[in-house]
């Protein structure tokens, strides 16, 4: 909450210079006889083709504008939900400034994480979620290049035959001789196939355990694979097609 909040001032410290330096259309006219000001009308700040004329309520409905779509940001609301998420509100900031370089960024930021998002979710085998991700990424910048090769890896991470060892968690817990045996055949299968794994397992400790009786397994070969955490412990192997 501090870091948004100290966003949200360093937007608002920004956008007020940028008004400090903003000419007042409102000058009055030297020499000549005046209209006396009705103080109704000239209190209300007209709104003009999405322009504000005060230069400092300007600056406060960017910056809260900003802020919010800060926060949506923060809070992974992308492209979801409907009129309450991050795009949405860069999308407003542009059409009130369509210069807007922080919203500029932000859009492009959103593209970003939709490809890691995407990029992890095809390490662990989710295709159906990365594919959901590129499309989202692709809905707003179809031709980014990190689009079309995140797009390239899945398809070519689709092709791979894949292969799945339930581990159990008791067994795992106690480090028996059976859990031993059945993570050395894993580690031997990865070799004979000249594959890569990934490995599901529910902590650090874990996780390095299962790779180190893999790899005393198979001697001198050099086993290559990720690790992710979860909470049924397993092994998944990609096997290469020829």
């Amino acid at each position: 909450m501090v870091i948004k909040v100290t966003r949200y001032l360093l937007l608002m410290g920004i956008l007020f210079v940028q008004a400090c330096t903003t000419t007042d259309l409102r000058q009055p006219q030297q020499g000549g006889n005046t209209t006396p000001a009705n103080p109704e009308v000239d209190n209300v700040e007209p709104v003009i083709t999405g322009r504000v004329s005060d230069p400092f309520l300007r600056a406060r409905i960017l910056a809260d504008m900003l802020f919010e779509a800060s926060m949506a940001f923060d809070d992974n609301r992308l492209l979801l939900p409907p009129g309450n998420n991050a795009y949405d509100r860069y999308m407003e900031v542009l059409s009130f400034e369509p210069d807007n370089q922080v919203a500029l960024q932000g859009i492009q930021d959103i593209v970003d994480r939709y490809v890691a998002m995407a990029n992890q979710a095809i390490q662990i085998g989710q295709f159906d979620n990365a594919e959901a991700y590129l499309n989202r990424a692709a809905s707003i910048n179809p031709g980014q290049s990190n689009i079309i090769e995140a797009r390239r890896v899945l398809n070519l991470e689709q092709g791979v035959g894949r292969e799945y060892f339930t581990l159990d968690p008791q067994e795992l817990t106690t480090q028996s001789l059976a859990m031993m045996s059945q993570l050395g055949s894993i580690g031997e299968f990865v070799r004979d196939y000249d594959a890569t794994f990934l490995i599901t397992a529910r902590s650090d400790a874990e996780a390095r355990w299962i790779y180190q009786i893999m790899r005393e397994a198979v001697g001198g070969y050099r086993l290559r694979g990720n690790v992710t955490l979860g909470p049924q412990p397993t092994v998944q192997v990609n096997i290469p097609q020829t």
